[in-house]
């Protein structure tokens, strides 16, 4: 699966370096040191359950760059939803997933407009992760990734999501009631 990681920061590190780490193809959307030290050193990430581990990670500052993915994952601040999603809609093709672990309640509402309908999945995440350093992501807690179609339904790219987030170490569940 070909993934594009929007916001490399501690949890987006987290979830494209475990992916990346399973053999996905990821790229990072980063800037500043933490974009340096990636180009240059690759990502580090530090886990309880997976060790320490570095990869070599593909990285930029211009989603332009990467062209249509199968899935971004969206881990941006909600201050930064709406400049976020209009900057990754070169990343979207027709069947790209934009799967958007930021707890918030309105991020489909505020993303779909931007990207156009039937890309956008809601998660919720309990995953707690910073930058140690640039390039360097510590995970402090791996507790669920909840993810789930908006209308509750089970698709076919809701169970390849899953079975892609299990084969990389990371603890995911279906939703059925993703918005509740």
């Amino acid at each position: 699966m070909r993934i594009a990681i929007m916001g490399a920061g501690g949890q987006g590190g987290y979830y494209g370096g475990m992916l990346a780490k399973a053999g996905e193809d990821v790229t990072f959307i980063a800037r500043g040191a933490h974009l340096k030290a990636i180009k240059a050193h690759g990502l580090t990430v530090k886990t309880p359950h997976a060790g320490e581990f570095t990869i070599d990670a593909k990285a930029t500052d211009d989603p332009s760059e990467i062209g249509p993915v199968d899935l971004v994952m969206f881990c941006v601040k909600t201050y930064d939803t709406e400049a976020a999603a209009n900057q990754i809609r070169s990343l979207v093709g027709h069947d790209t997933m934009v799967a958007c672990p930021q707890n918030g309640v309105d991020s489909a509402e505020r993303i779909e407009p931007i990207i156009g309908p039937g890309h956008f999945i809601p998660c919720v995440s309990y995953v707690n992760s910073i930058i140690e350093k640039p390039g360097v992501i510590a995970l402090k807690f791996a507790g669920m990734t909840s993810l789930g179609e908006l209308d509750g339904s089970m698709t076919p790219r809701i169970d390849l999501l899953i079975k892609t987030f299990e084969r990389a170490g990371i603890n995911v569940e279906l939703r059925s009631d993703i918005r509740a």
